[in-house]
């Protein structure tokens, strides 16, 4: 399972984007993967996408590939855990979509990280300190 971070999702619907080719290469490369994506990162990625044609060409990317929700069994537990990674990590100025995606991987065992952001193999870590599992080399 490949959880899909914001960069990726940007890229993909954004032909303009410096990472649009690589992330179409990815994407075939991952064709057989289960993709699931948190709220937070369709959020996020909606405010880096603010035109119409984009948000259709990431609606149809979610479509096209099927991607999902990553299940949260409790939601609330899930925030709490969230605001204290956040509060761990605070003196590098995360976001809340990074916050999920490290506490989300520490959830999911097998759960895979597709992220264009260098702190996912530098700097942030799962809840228990653990290296962040990445489905592409950064």
């Amino acid at each position: 399972m490949i959880l899909v971070a914001t960069g990726p999702l940007v890229a993909l619907s954004d032909s303009r984007d410096p990472h649009h080719k690589r992330a179409i290469d990815e994407l075939r490369s991952t064709r057989r993967a289960d993709l699931v994506v948190c709220e937070a990162v369709l959020v996020e990625t909606c405010f880096h996408l603010p035109h119409p044609a984009q948000r259709r060409r990431l609606q149809a990317i979610v479509d096209e590939f099927d991607i999902r929700p990553v299940v949260i069994g409790d939601t609330h537990r899930f925030w709490l855990d969230v605001f204290e990674w956040l509060t761990k990590y605070a003196e590098h100025e995360p976001d809340w979509a990074d916050a999920c995606i490290a506490v989300l991987s520490g959830y999911h065992d097998r759960l895979k990280v597709w992220a264009y952001d260098r702190e996912f193999k530098t700097t942030w870590r799962r809840p228990d300190g653990s290296s962040i599992p990445l489905a592409i080399k950064l």
